[in-house]
């Protein structure tokens, strides 16, 4: 049994960094005010948030919750 980090999925941060990005272009392809930008920004503020969700799950999955005597 090794103890190497397993790195084929990405993990929490790269996640947050999409949802970053994702989110900041959403809003410049809102202020466009053409259907197709409304259309483009809308749909990268949904990536965005899928992306903020999933880090956050991964995130809560490294720290795993304590009972009331610290144990995990």
């Amino acid at each position: 049994m090794t103890t190497e980090k397993d790195t084929r999925k990405p993990g929490w941060k790269a996640h947050s960094g999409v949802a970053l990005i994702s989110v900041a272009v959403g809003i410049v392809f809102l202020t466009g005010g053409e259907t197709i930008s409304i259309i483009a920004g809308t749909s990268l503020l949904g990536l965005g948030i899928y992306h903020f969700v999933v880090a956050l799950r991964l995130r809560r999955d490294l720290n795993p919750p304590t009972d009331e005597k610290g144990r995990p």
